[in-house]
């Protein structure tokens, strides 16, 4: 009987041990990262470009760039990036006067006006730009133009003091292989205010 007695005592001895074990529990932390694309293009001068022509050497010579003939613009990306420009109008229209007895206003050909990009940020040596050889400027055009990309193995993400940009406006000088290669004075073009609008637009480059 007293063996019994302790069989019964050792089993609930051991069922109460088991039963005061601990027992594991778990919780759940998610956790995500969530990287928004920062694609920021800031003109910061140069947002308005007139050249005026005022004397015989201007029409003969064209205007060639200066501080008062630049754009200047900075580029704020998280990724890699391409900028491109291109006028609205395929050719410059006249604005102050309409020829009696005609409808339409005077033009003047875009390529009359040209430019070269210089890069005055941290990363300058890593670009591709359309043109950034003063000695030879590109002619604005109607077409998209990628004036500013990086090199396929080089990033170019980064802020404002890595891509800091100006593009060197000029007119009628007949430089390099795109611009008109006549002077303003032979081509014959009447007194008027010619524009149009161009566009600067920042996208991010496909790899």
């Amino acid at each position: 009987m007293k063996k019994l007695t302790f069989l019964f005592a050792g089993l609930f001895l051991m069922a109460n041990v088991a039963s005061s074990q601990g027992i594991d529990d778990r919780a759940v932390i998610p956790v995500a990262i969530t990287l928004n694309s920062i694609l920021r293009l800031n003109v910061t001068s140069g947002g308005n470009i007139e050249f005026n022509f005022n004397t015989l050497n201007d029409y003969q010579h064209g205007i060639q760039t200066s501080a008062a003939y630049q754009t200047k613009f900075n580029v704020a990306s998280s990724v890699n990036w391409n900028v491109i420009m291109y006028a609205e109008d395929a050719n410059l229209t006249g604005t102050d006067v309409i020829t009696e007895g005609e409808a339409s206003a005077n033009t003047m050909l875009i390529n009359n006006i040209g430019y070269h990009i210089s890069s005055e940020g941290s990363l300058e040596d890593n670009y591709n730009f359309s043109s950034n050889d003063p000695a030879a400027p590109v002619a604005l055009t109607a077409a998209d133009n990628t004036i500013a990309v990086g090199f396929d193995t080089t990033p170019n993400a980064g802020d404002i003091n890595a891509n800091s940009f100006t593009i060197h406006w000029r007119c009628g000088t007949s430089e390099g292989g795109g611009m008109n290669p006549s002077s303003i004075l032979s081509q014959g073009i009447a007194a008027d205010r010619y524009a149009t609008n161009v566009f600067l637009i920042l996208q991010p480059a496909v790899n």
